[in-house]
């Protein structure tokens, strides 16, 4: 994330002028849940917002012995979530070397009075507490050399396990996305509730692609999908019920390519006669194939669209640098969304073919195409695409907005801005009892040693479901 300095290198500051007119706002500042600090992002256009953790905020009633007694943990980065009974579950990385990915766990009715209070301007009150627990989302770590028969056990299981395998072993884990089982029909997509993230790694593309699984709070490497500077890596309906994939973007300020993962699901990839978390859900034992267009530039994102097919080998693959946060629409799974630093927002649409039970990359296409130019919206970084149709983009650099647009990159409206860059974004409403668009999660990345926060956004057109 944070690659203003990189950036600078990379092309001189580009400027917002075209938006100039959405800075006449009314903005408002709001206080910390907790009453002793200010939450570091100011809403506009209507938007309210309220702090659930801080940076350094004293949790020994609520955390995991062995996590430590405060939020210590910095550089919020991505978000995920799931249900557990009365409870939400939050997935927040921290971008920091040693990496971790930390888990706040919300009492659900608390954060729906905390919204209706908000929403009601104090006249339901909030609520004395919302956070109930904290620590690690894993309890467990399986590497890259997990074999029921030669090699079955876990390599760190326990609070002080994984905190130590993860000071030795993890780093800059980017941003995230959670699934749900079946997310794009009966039987299509993951088999399981997942949360996908990866690291970030600036070292020769090293980094790992992660698997949580957040029912046994188990947490999996993903070695076939290879090994790369993770910004994120997006499901994507392959139509059938045999197979899952994942378009996956790498943020590195040379030329990095657009990769995608398919595998089919339930096979005994690794031969050890069980069928393992990774392989119920096609992440063990897929290909990996390269976006090659049909005409253009092989090493910038077009200033339009280009499109292309699929291959195994990366010649004449299509690169660029610095692409980050990729999602994908939840109502068509062959939709995406992916800012580039450098380049401007891209709508991807992808035509995904099978043929005798295996991806066919003569009839298999995309066509990836720019719906805001680098000219118009500087630095954008993470995104997410909620079920309003709408896509949430917050930019990187010196402006730290945030952002609500229409799919075609129209009807563009500046939400907030943060005081130091907000990274991962992403739509809760339906866990809070109000329609798609209405409740927001986010995360501000603080300056590494104070002043990261997960925050909530609330829109003005909020409404009950």
């Amino acid at each position: 994330m944070d690659k203003i300095n990189q950036f600078k290198s990379h092309q001189e500051y580009r400027r917002i002028g075209a938006f100039m007119w959405m800075l006449c706002f009314v903005a408002s500042q709001a206080p910390a849940l907790d009453g002793n600090m200010p939450v570091n992002i100011t809403t506009l256009n209507g938007w309210s917002t309220f702090e659930l953790v801080t940076q350094n905020d004293y949790i020994g009633a609520i955390s995991d012995r062995g996590y430590g007694n405060r939020a210590s943990w910095g550089e919020y980065d991505g978000l995920g979530s799931y249900v557990n009974g009365n409870s939400l579950v939050i997935f927040v990385n921290h971008e920091t070397d040693p990496g971790a990915v930390s888990r706040v766990e919300l009492n659900l009715s608390s954060f729906q009075q905390a919204i209706n209070s908000s929403i009601g301007n104090g006249i339901t009150p909030m609520p004395s507490f919302i956070v109930s627990g904290m620590g690690y989302a894993y309890d467990t770590i399986y590497d890259a050399s997990y074999h029921a028969s030669d090699f079955p056990n876990p390599v760190a299981s326990g609070t002080a396990a994984v905190a130590g395998y993860g000071a030795d072993t993890f780093l800059r884990f980017c941003s995230g996305t959670s699934y749900r089982a079946n997310a794009f029909g009966v039987d299509r997509g993951f088999v399981n509730q997942i949360y996908i993230t990866g690291e970030e790694s600036l070292h020769d593309s090293t980094g790992q692609l992660m698997a949580l699984d957040p029912v046994t709070r188990t947490f999996w490497d993903v070695p076939d999908a290879g090994r790369a500077s993770y910004e994120n890596a997006a499901q994507v309906d392959t139509g059938n019920t045999t197979h899952t994939a994942m378009l996956m973007s790498e943020d590195r300020k040379i030329g990095r390519p657009l990769r995608l993962y398919v595998g089919k699901k339930g096979i005994d990839s690794n031969g050890d006669d069980q069928i393992d978390f990774l392989e119920q859900n096609g992440l063990r034992g897929g290909t990996v194939y390269y976006f090659i267009p049909d005409s253009g530039s092989t090493t910038d994102l077009p200033d339009g669209s280009v499109s292309g097919k699929w291959s195994t080998s990366s010649s004449g693959a299509l690169t660029d640098a610095l692409l980050e946060d990729i999602h994908s629409n939840p109502m068509d799974g062959t939709q995406l969304v992916l800012a580039a630093q450098s380049d401007g927002v891209y709508r991807i649409d992808l035509n995904m073919q099978f043929s005798d039970g295996s991806f066919d990359t003569s009839t298999s296409t995309a066509r990836i195409y720019q719906i805001l130019t680098e000219n118009l919206f500087a630095y954008p970084d993470n995104v997410t695409w909620s079920a309003d149709g709408k896509v949430y983009v917050e930019q990187d650099g010196e402006k730290n907005g945030i952002y609500q647009m229409d799919s075609d990159g129209g009807n563009i409206v500046k939400i907030a801005r943060a005081d130091s860059e907000p990274s991962g974004i992403f739509d809760v409403s339906e866990y809070a009892g109000y329609l798609p668009g209405s409740v927001f999660l986010t995360s501000v990345l603080g300056n590494g040693n104070s002043g990261a926060q997960l925050i909530v956004l609330i829109s003005p057109t909020a409404a009950l479901d």
